[in-house]
């Protein structure tokens, strides 16, 4: 691909292009959370809480106990309001806390594993030299494939009539 005036495009650019074609509300910079939230919520909190998931501007955070959760609802608005001017856009719209278990390291807490799908991406990607981004994209465009494919029928036995 050229850029006007014969010269190549940036990797960055075409990048940025796949994203805004597959990632349109920027759901995926809600994503940075994993690399900043102990910084952001304290060692004592990180200890005891770790993001899960993120979903629909919904951040899902374990939480080790019950105790602890019913702290953390009481610093929900302050902990979105913080994420939020940490990503510069209003991208968690709630926090939902879940009770689980926490690991006890939390500086290599990551996202959680995305089980592979068998719905082919829709888009071909360039090939990426970078290992980490290279496969952040494929669940992109996996999650993508997903979200766009027809629902499974559900595998469910019918209930006995009484």
């Amino acid at each position: 691909m050229k850029r006007p005036g014969g010269h190549p495009s940036v990797v960055g650019d075409v990048l940025s292009r796949v994203l805004r074609r597959v990632d349109p509300e920027q759901q995926l910079r809600a994503y940075r959370i994993w690399t900043f939230w102990n910084d952001e919520v304290g060692d004592l909190i990180a200890q005891r809480a770790q993001p899960a998931r993120f979903r629909d501007g919904v951040l899902f955070v374990t939480v080790a106990s019950h105790s602890w959760m019913q702290e953390l609802r009481f610093l929900k608005d302050d902990l979105r309001d913080r994420l939020n001017a940490r990503l510069n856009a209003n991208l968690v719209r709630d926090i939902f806390f879940i009770s689980g278990s926490v690991e006890n390291e939390p500086e290599v807490a990551q996202p959680a594993a995305v089980k592979p799908i068998s719905a082919e991406p829709l888009v071909a990607l360039p090939p990426i030299a970078d290992p980490a981004l290279a496969d952040a994209f494929t669940r992109v465009l996996r999650a993508r494939a997903k979200r766009l494919a027809p629902p499974r029928a559900s595998h469910r036995r019918p209930k006995k009539p009484r």
